[in-house]
């Protein structure tokens, strides 16, 4: 069986998710459900079993990647494809409206990654993401009702100056 998230743990199998422990679940490598009932299965085992503040985490989310891999089994989506809706996931569970940047500290430990592409400063993504964060500040401060922090009037006039 293909898996998105690499070859499952030994023990970290998708069997019996209802008896699991926050780190077991946490461990717990996601399969491509096949079937429509294999899906469902995993989300009721999911759902029906009793969580704590931790466990319900993983549940969420075992759920989810689950979801998403079946769906992307049935359209025949790429891996690129399916990087896409990785980063449309967190843009609309996060609200990230004006972009982001995911950073793998693990490229820190290689020397080939250390550059301003991997890893650049904040003037860095100011200066490349001047025009739409210079259009969003001036917005914020047309949209201001005097109750925004002058710290942080003062911050979103010097980002409105930044376009040309």
């Amino acid at each position: 069986m293909r898996l998105l998230c690499g070859e499952p743990a030994e023990g970290a199998t998708m069997d019996n998710l209802t008896e699991k422990t926050e780190q077991e679940l946490r461990e717990t490598k996601v399969e491509f459900p096949k079937t429509l009932d294999e899906l469902n299965e995993i989300i009721k085992q999911l759902t029906e079993r009793n969580h704590d503040y931790g466990t319900c985490v993983y549940a969420m989310s075992i759920a989810a990647v689950a979801t998403f891999n079946y769906i992307g089994s049935k359209l025949g989506c790429t891996g690129f494809q399916a990087s896409c809706a990785d980063l449309d996931i967190l843009r609309r569970t996060r609200h990230y409206e004006d972009g982001f940047m995911i950073t793998d500290y693990n490229k820190l430990l290689y020397p080939q990654y250390w550059d301003d592409e991997h890893f650049p400063t904040k003037e860095q993504l100011l200066e490349k993401n001047k025009e739409q964060l210079a259009k969003k500040a001036k917005q914020l401060l047309e949209d201001s009702n005097g109750s925004t922090h002058p710290n942080i009037i003062e911050h979103w006039k010097m980002i409105a100056g930044l376009s040309t």
